[in-house]
């Protein structure tokens, strides 16, 4: 965005020690730059000390900085700033991450000198317009998007302490120690013997140098060996540092994809940075993982297979055992022993224990219960030949009352388990490492862009929920509509009465009637000020390069927009001096929209009335400024001019059966329109009774003298 950029420090607001928190969060300065210049308002909120409305104030800065152009340059008043936050509200409202709701803010209207600009997002929105039709109604696509968020790759990996790397050169230990410092062991290994008291102590041994690859090492030993440092790839010693950088991110990065495999079934080009076959060994390798980093269930038949047998080892071993002491007893009680006379006689004497005579009477029967309670424990953990060997060691030769595992060998059996399959895990995480990480810079354009399109999406779901249609730009000055409808009111209330209306030269214009300043006057609640408002509305959207709330609406693009909400009482002194002087900004020959409501409460109505005449001559005397002023004092006011102002007016026409106002809301050009306040006290007289009744009638009396 800004092409003298090139460090932090070189953006306004942020010095030294800002600059390192923000280098902290993201992990280096080229991503913290990358986050301030995509305007990711929702990851730089969330740095040490700085907060969701300093995070917009600095996005907001540096686009306007870019574009030389502030939010404030447009919109000249603290109303015209609020109808612009509720719009944004209301657009909110169809966002599905936190990331969007933050983004918005970097869309502001623009002053007509960046016309180009303006055009640029208009071209954007009504893709986004269109693509929120091609994927109305489609539940799948709000799921995804509110599954997705920015990527977070500050993650610490944690030592793997099952692994090893030895080496007997020097240069090599302090290489590999600074290398791979709290994420391996390393040791130096000066000697054989050393090398083997240490490798024992690890399921994955790593060996730098060959010094040890002649020797017969082992049966139980089975290190890895590389002929120098250089040759070991960071994935290849600790695959986990990488997989943890995606399995933490796992359900943004699935969701993204996801996302984008649905935008394109649907004919949407999107992310056209990886074709298909890439998306898809992207995606294949991601679900080879689970959000802890380990290799997922369901991937690997054999990690599968050992995994459930170290599950299920102890309870498999303390219900075996349970039954086969139960067997034995069962046989114990239904034995009969007979002696004969020579093994009585050996008993007699002594040359035999009792015991061990009938210790080989039982023998078969023993070996029997507990052959197959090992055969039990091999199948219900489908172990293969060698771990049925150990398992066939669990339980003693001679016979024992009661029958116990032996703890040694169930832990040896523990240790092959896991030592086995940590190896097929480690293998597998080595070829998912080197994968993914050729991948790191794709799923972060990758998450981005699907995180800004549903910035986008939201606009166009925005646009299309309320029907609105991008307005025609006109050359000549003025704002004309048909069929317009307050926003506010119709998120409030669903549905409006639709109006139309027309100032200044446009083809909505009555035949003849280019007049640029126009006084609104009509009845109490008649829609005078949802009108003004539906035109701020319309403006502020139109200089966005967003679409409006009419179904047809010409306007020309102005330089700024001065909205002038309805006054609070009469106003003191200063808060009236404070008042004029916002309106001689006004008086200059740029190009404006000048809406004001009832300004006459600033001081008494003749007073106000001849302030009015005269700040509305001054704004007729620039042709390219369009000026619509709500007031009651129409009459006064024309009283005290005589340039060309032409009077507009909305009045209400009787009562309905309800009691409610009958309305046209759009006003009838060059007609200045009665407040009708008796049809209010009319109104108010049979809505009563007794002597609130009599009240209001006494009133309505006077109204008919006049």
């Amino acid at each position: 965005m800004l092409a003298d950029v090139r460090t932090l420090q070189d953006i306004p607001r942020i010095g030294g020690k800002m600059s390192k928190r923000f280098v902290e969060h993201f992990g280096s300065e080229s991503q913290a730059l990358d986050a301030i210049l995509a305007g990711d308002i929702a990851s730089i909120s969330e740095v040490e000390g700085i907060g969701q409305r300093y995070a917009i104030s600095l996005i907001q800065d540096v686009a306007s900085r870019a574009e030389g152009v502030t939010v404030s340059d447009f919109l000249r008043t603290r109303e015209a700033m609020d109808v612009y936050e509720k719009l944004l509200d209301i657009v909110k409202e169809f966002t599905h991450t936190r990331y969007s709701r933050d983004k918005l803010h970097v869309f502001f209207p623009y002053p007509s000198t960046k016309i180009e600009k303006i055009m640029q997002i208009r071209e954007s929105v009504s893709y986004y317009m269109e693509t929120a039709t091609v994927l109305e109604g489609d539940e799948n696509i709000v799921d995804l998007l509110s599954k997705t968020s920015q990527l977070n790759f500050k993650h610490q990996c944690p030592k793997v302490r099952d692994r090893v790397i030895i080496t007997s050169d020097q240069d090599s230990y302090e290489s590999a120690r600074k290398r791979f410092a709290g994420l391996v062991d390393v040791h130096l290994a000066r000697s054989l013997s050393e090398f083997i008291d240490v490798s024992r102590g690890f399921s994955q041994v790593i060996v730098v140098g060959d010094d040890y690859l002649s020797f017969d090492l082992p049966e139980d030993l089975e290190p890895e060996f590389f002929s120098d440092l250089e040759e070991l790839d960071d994935f290849k010693v600790v695959p986990e540092k990488e997989i943890l950088v995606f399995s933490k991110n796992l359900k943004s990065l699935e969701s993204s994809i996801k996302v984008i495999r649905l935008l394109r079934s649907r004919g949407i080009r999107f992310f056209d940075r990886t074709d298909d076959d890439e998306l898809e060994l992207l995606a294949s390798t991601l679900a080879l993982i689970d959000e802890n980093g380990d290799i997922a269930h369901g991937t690997d038949e054999e990690v599968d297979r050992i995994s459930d047998a170290m599950d299920r080892l102890n309870s498999s071993v303390t219900e075996t055992v349970r039954s086969v002491n139960e067997n034995l007893n069962s046989c114990l009680e239904n034995s009969q022993m007979t002696l004969s006379g020579q093994d009585m006689l050996k008993v007699m004497n002594g040359s035999i224990e009792l015991k061990e005579m009938l210790g080989k009477k039982l023998h078969k029967s023993y070996h029997t219960i507990v052959k197959e309670g090992a055969d039990r424990i091999c199948n219900e953990l489908q172990l293969e030949k060698k771990e049925r060997l150990m398992v066939d060691s669990l339980f003693p030769e001679g016979i024992m009352h009661p029958v116990e595992a032996d703890v040694d060998v169930l832990s040896s059996l523990k240790q092959y388990l896991n030592k086995k399959v940590q190896k097929r895990k480690f293998n597998h995480k080595r070829e998912v490492s080197r994968i993914l990480s050729s991948y790191r810079t794709i799923v972060r354009e990758m998450v981005r862009e699907v995180l800004d399109f549903d910035v986008g999406f939201a606009i166009g779901s925005f646009a299309s929920a309320y029907d609105l249609k991008m307005p025609e730009i006109m050359n000549s000055t003025g704002i004309g509509f048909k069929d317009g409808r307050n926003l506010f009111l119709l998120s409030r209330h669903g549905n409006v009465v639709p109006i139309d209306y027309s100032v200044g030269d446009n083809s909505f214009s009555p035949e003849g009637e280019g007049t640029r300043v126009v006084l609104l006057s009509g009845v109490n609640s008649g829609g005078k000020t949802s009108l003004l408002e539906l035109l701020a509305q319309s403006i502020i959207l139109a200089h966005m390069g967003f679409p409006v709330p009419a179904q047809n609406m010409e306007l020309s693009l102005t330089e700024s927009m001065y909205y002038f909400a309805k006054s609070k009482g009469t106003l003191d002194a200063g808060a009236f001096e404070t008042t004029l002087t916002e309106f001689s900004v006004v008086a200059d020959e740029s190009a404006k929209f000048v809406l004001a409501d009832e300004l006459e409460s600033i001081t008494e109505p003749g007073a106000s009335a001849k302030i009015m005449a005269g700040i509305l001559e001054v704004l007729n005397e620039n042709s390219s400024t369009i000026s619509i002023f709500v007031s009651h004092l129409s009459g006064l006011i024309m009283e005290n001019t005589a340039c060309n102002i032409r009077v507009d007016g909305i009045e209400a026409k009787g009562l309905d059966a309800d009691l409610n106002l009958i309305v046209d809301r759009s006003p009838r050009y060059n007609y200045v329109a009665k407040s009708t306040p008796e049809l209010i006290v009319e109104r108010l007289s049979k809505k009563t009774n007794g002597k609130e009744q009599a009240f209001y009638n006494k009133l309505m009396s006077k109204f008919q003298l006049g």
